[in-house]
């Protein structure tokens, strides 16, 4: 394979020239065309001062004209940062200041960061320009790409993925799903963030087709695009998959003969939730994804087509471009882990990032001995899968005893009434103590002594909640993941 996803679209767009490559809002892009306004996209930057390892920063958007600037900077062996549909001007101009950006791409012009290049004006310079670029290998370890986190957990940071760092992604997601050249993969989340730009590379590394939609929630255009594109297969967090299953389970059967697999990454299903996708999907490739922005999938439980594993929380064996190992509080390595022996997960690959763009701090603390130090707590089972408990940052410490909501909320989802649930810290006379917040299903009462019930007998008993609060939403994140940060701040 080439060293990156923008030479791939070109050699694609040799082999096979009028494949589709993108499909958005009924408008197809085959290869020959995708890979031409890519070239005419780099010729462009170059012409206007862009060289190879520039930041150049580009407003998102579910478009066409964002594709061929996107595969465009990094034929020319730039530096791609995407930021959000919408970021405010000054948050953008923030961001080209930290990254020392000279080159900005907005969708529109916009008065108040006049220093910015309008996509919309410069699409007829790019597409009026002759075919004569000519586009060389980059540097393995030269940045393609600087991914800005949600921020949830803390300050959003710049992940710096290389271009060896982005094929070898793209390398471990074609592992994990066996992805066809054949297949059409529909991608309903924001082409700004490693959910979205990540599932691209893949299908766009081995010639087979995005169809992107912005947005998932107006269920029937969803189902529709599904049937008109002969979709096969599909991205959508555990989040999206269990509202599907509530609002729209008769049209998730429905493609039981026509979806080949579902990829889910994020946070984890609901054993429920796998339950009901093992009866109505049978055959389809259940994938539920491990990873994380700065180092991609790395882990893979698929639970359907295989009946899924015997161990609660496993995330599946490691795949064959990663090395995962669990390390103690020093960074040791914990050879004998087992559910009563946890420790972080670390993990070693050439998928791993480069580091956080300006935070050397930051960067110390994640990459340690040549590895990837999360802040997942996992152990693992005899048979090579590793178990995730919870995450070291969302662990409540109840005076010594320390407990993973994760564990908590897997038991509490067992219980008939409950839809979800998020068990959180509060304060009661100066100590901590676990408040648990529920969303009930429709027509459903809360059945507290069910739930405490459920608890005690799976869970030892300083896990239960000293209160249960009835709430009406868990917020989440565009990418399914919880929003523990800001339902502490509502909730505490």
């Amino acid at each position: 394979m080439l060293n990156s996803v923008a030479l791939m679209i070109q050699k694609f767009a040799k082999e096979t020239p009028e494949k589709p490559a993108v499909i958005v809002n009924d408008e197809v892009c085959n290869y020959e065309t995708l890979a031409l306004n890519n070239r005419k996209a780099a010729s462009f930057l170059e012409a206007n001062g862009v060289k190879a390892g520039d930041r150049v920063i580009v407003e998102s958007d579910h478009i066409l004209p964002y594709i061929y600037v996107w595969y465009g900077i990094q034929l020319l062996g730039a530096t791609f940062v995407p930021l959000e549909k919408n970021t405010p001007s000054n948050r953008i101009a923030e961001i080209a200041k930290e990254l020392e950006a000279n080159t900005i791409i907005t969708l529109t012009a916009r008065d108040d960061l006049q220093n910015a290049w309008s996509l919309t004006d410069i699409m007829p310079e790019i597409e009026a320009l002759a075919d004569d670029y000519n586009a060389t290998a980059p540097v393995d370890n030269s940045l393609a790409e600087i991914l800005f986190t949600t921020g949830t957990t803390g300050k959003s940071k710049g992940v710096m993925v290389s271009y060896s760092n982005q094929i070898n992604i793209a390398l471990a997601g074609i592992e994990t799903t066996n992805i066809q050249q054949d297949n059409v993969w529909l991608i309903p989340t924001p082409m700004n963030h490693a959910a979205g730009l990540r599932k691209a590379h893949i299908a766009l590394a081995v010639g087979s087709t995005v169809c992107l939609l912005e947005g998932f929630r107006n269920f029937k255009q969803y189902f529709e695009t599904i049937r008109k594109h002969n979709v096969t297969s599909l991205y959508l967090p555990p989040s999206a998959i269990h509202m599907l299953l509530a609002m729209a389970s008769k049209e998730l059967e429905a493609l039981k003969n026509q979806l080949r697999f579902i990829y889910s990454s994020s946070t984890a299903y609901p054993e429920t939730d796998k339950e009901k996708m093992r009866k109505l999907l049978p055959n389809v490739y259940m994938y539920n994804c491990f990873g994380c922005s700065e180092v991609g999938v790395v882990c893979t439980d698929e639970f359907c087509v295989s009946g899924g594993s015997s161990y609660t929380g496993s995330v599946g064996k490691p795949n064959s471009l990663s090395e995962i190992v669990i390390i103690d509080e020093d960074g040791n390595e914990i050879k004998d882990s087992s559910p009563e022996n946890t420790g972080l997960c670390a993990i070693r690959s050439k998928s791993v990032m480069q580091g956080y763009w300006n935070e050397p701090e930051q960067t110390a603390k994640a990459l340690k001995n040549g590895m990837l130090v999360m802040s997942d707590i996992c152990y693992f089972a005899p048979n090579g899968e590793l178990i995730l408990v919870g995450r070291s940052n969302d662990t409540i410490n109840l005076g010594g005893f320390k407990v993973a909501p994760l564990e908590v909320e897997e038991v509490v989802m067992r219980v008939p009434c409950i839809d979800e649930c998020l068990l959180i810290p509060m304060t009661i006379g100066g100590n901590t103590a676990l408040k648990l917040l529920v969303v009930l299903k429709d027509g459903e009462e809360l059945d507290e002594k069910a739930i405490r019930d459920t608890i005690s007998k799976n869970l030892e008993p300083y896990k239960l909640p000293k209160k249960i609060v009835v709430v009406d939403e868990i917020i989440k994140t565009f990418n399914g993941k919880i929003d523990r940060k800001q339902m502490i701040a509502k909730y505490s």
